[in-house]
C-alpha cells in the first residue's frame, strides 16, 4: 500500500486550560473521500487548518509528501485582495495548468469572472472560493463547510464535480445529505482524539453509539 499523501500524528492544540486537540490523527491517501465529524466546537476546523498548514500545532507531526498539491477552502474565505472574481479564481492555477479552467469553473457556478469581490453576496463569495480551490485540480482538497450559502442545484453540481475528480477530499459539513452522498470513510473527533471508520457518514451514527456504549461498559467494569 502506498504511503499517505498527508499525515497528521499526535496533534495537540490547546486554547486555555483544556486542550482542543489531544493526540488527534489524520491520514489522507490518494482518492480518499473523508468526512470529519464531531460536535460543534470540538476542533474540526482547527484540525483542518493544521492539515492545510494554516495553523501550527503545539506538538505533533504534519507531513505532506513532496510534490503533493493541496488546496484549502476556509469557512470564511477572504477575497479582498482581488480586483475581480476571475483574478481570485486563477490564484491557485499553476504555470503548467490551463488558465481557462478557472473561468470555466466560475461560469459553471453561475459567475462571469468580472464581478467585484467587494460586492458579492455570501453565496457568490462561496462560489468564487470553490472555483479557487477546484480549478487547480489538486491532489488533496480540504473543505470547511463547502455548501454554506449554496442553493440545491449548486450543491448537486458540487457532488457531481467531486465524484468525478481524482483529488482526495476531506470535508467538514453540517449538510448530512452531502456527507452521505460523498464520503467513503469517516473520522470522528471526540474529546480531542480521532477515531476512524472505514465507511461513509451513512454508517457513522450506529457505529458511534455502539462505540460509546461499549466504552461505558468498560468504564463501569474498571470502577468495579
Amino acid at each position: 500500500m502506498p504511503p499517505p499523501l498527508l499525515t497528521l500524528q499526535d496533534i495537540r492544540v490547546g486554547f486555555g486550560t483544556k486542550p482542543l486537540l489531544d493526540g488527534a490523527e489524520l491520514f489522507v491517501s490518494a482518492g480518499d473521500r473523508l468526512c470529519l465529524v464531531g460536535r460543534n466546537g470540538c476542533g474540526k476546523s482547527t484540525l483542518l487548518k493544521v492539515a492545510a498548514g494554516a495553523v501550527v500545532p503545539d506538538s505533533g507531526e504534519r507531513f505532506l509528501r513532496p510534490g503533493v498539491t493541496l488546496r484549502y477552502l476556509a469557512q470564511e474565505p477572504d477575497l479582498s485582495a482581488f480586483s475581480t472574481t476571475l483574478a481570485a479564481a486563477q490564484v491557485g492555477v499553476g504555470p503548467g495548468e490551463s488558465p481557462h479552467r478557472a473561468r470555466t469553473m466560475l461560469n459553471q457556478l453561475g459567475l462571469s469572472g468580472e464581478e467585484s469581490p467587494a460586492h458579492l453576496s455570501g453565496g457568490e463569495a462561496r462560489r468564487v472560493a470553490l472555483a479557487q480551490v477546484l480549478a487547480p485540480a489538486p491532489d488533496i482538497l480540504l473543505l470547511d463547510e463547502p455548501t454554506n450559502h449554496l442553493d440545491l442545484p449548486t450543491i448537486e453540481f458540487l457532488e457531481r464535480e467531486f465524484a468525478a475528480m481524482r483529488s482526495a477530499v476531506v470535508i467538514v459539513s453540517h449538510d448530512r445529505r452531502f456527507l452521505e452522498n460523498l464520503s467513503r470513510a469517516t473520522v470522528w473527533l471526540n474529546d480531542g482524539t480521532t477515531y476512524r471508520l472505514n465507511k461513509g457518514f451513512a454508517d457513522f451514527e450506529p457505529w458511534r453509539d455502539d462505540f460509546l456504549e461499549h466504552r461505558k461498559i468498560e468504564q463501569h467494569k474498571l470502577k468495579r
